[in-house]
């Protein structure tokens, strides 16, 4: 174990330094498969596709290897602060910055900028306008509630969720039943096109899943564009752990090849230099 991080220490710097990857890095490309950075990830960062390229385009460039583990995003960030995990990929600032307070983070940076949408099916949009569904977010879930339309919660733990909150609070709206339906867990997009609900949606995922449903019958983007809609994705490192491959991702991921990996995705912004 001891020399395997030695090796991804000499990996990081030779990164760092911008140098070729040294013959070393072979065998720590073999060596990384079996202490590998364990990396929790919220699901929607990996449904849409951010995480699996990370992971590609980290593995490439260095020879390192990270190990997806997806979840609710608050979830991991309690096991994260445990010690469970080397580190997170995720987009609930205000719980990982209570998180950071407490002093069980390290390294916390932001990586990249992405948004929220209030999808839903667009035959309610007519009827709608007139109660104020424009491009705010607030009016738009004001306006949704007083209408009784259908609503389907976003994951407990999860980003959306977090973002959600603030929302209705915003709003003034107490999400409740009969209109409000609490969520079914991973993959509530589906859910919510086949129950004709609207819902709250991390643009990547839309930009994956939701292009097919919105081909396929009237189900499409309400709201976008505000930007209280906006959220941050932040990396950042247990503090009970130290695998160096931590700080060698959070300088790539601020590199021009990890900004150019998270900019191949046009639901992201990467973090100006």
């Amino acid at each position: 174990m001891p020399f395997r991080r030695r090796t991804l220490l000499q990996l990081a710097a030779a990164a760092a330094s911008g140098a070729a990857l040294p013959l070393i890095a072979q065998a720590a490309q073999r060596r990384s498969l079996a202490d590998p950075f364990r990396l929790a990830v919220d699901e929607a960062l990996v449904d849409s596709g951010l995480a699996a390229q990370v992971q590609r385009r980290f593995g490439r460039d260095t020879g390192v290897a990270i190990q997806l583990l997806p979840g609710p995003a608050r979830e991991l960030l309690d096991a994260l602060g445990r010690g469970e995990h080397d580190g997170a990929l995720l987009n609930t600032p205000q719980a990982e910055a209570a998180l950071d307070r407490l002093g069980l983070l390290r390294g916390r940076r932001q990586v990249a900028t992405s948004d929220f949408l209030i999808v839903g099916p667009t035959v309610l949009r007519p009827g709608l306008d007139a109660l104020g569904v424009r491009a705010q977010a607030v009016s738009a879930l004001a306006a949704l509630a007083k209408a009784g339309a259908n609503f389907l919660g976003a994951t407990p733990g999860s980003g959306a969720q977090e973002l959600e909150a603030d929302l209705w609070r915003a709003a003034k709206v107490a999400p409740l039943l009969p209109w409000y339906h609490p969520s079914p867990g991973r993959g509530a997009l589906a859910v919510a096109h086949a129950g004709l609900a609207c819902t709250l949606v991390e643009r990547g995922v839309w930009a994956v899943a939701g292009a097919a449903l919105h081909r396929a019958s009237d189900f499409g983007v309400l709201v976008e564009g505000d930007p209280l809609l906006q959220v941050q994705v932040h990396l950042m490192r247990s503090f009970h752990l130290d695998h160096p491959a931590g700080k060698l991702l959070g300088d790539w991921l601020a590199s021009r090849a990890g900004r150019q990996a998270i900019a191949a995705l046009p639901a992201y912004r990467p973090v100006a230099p």
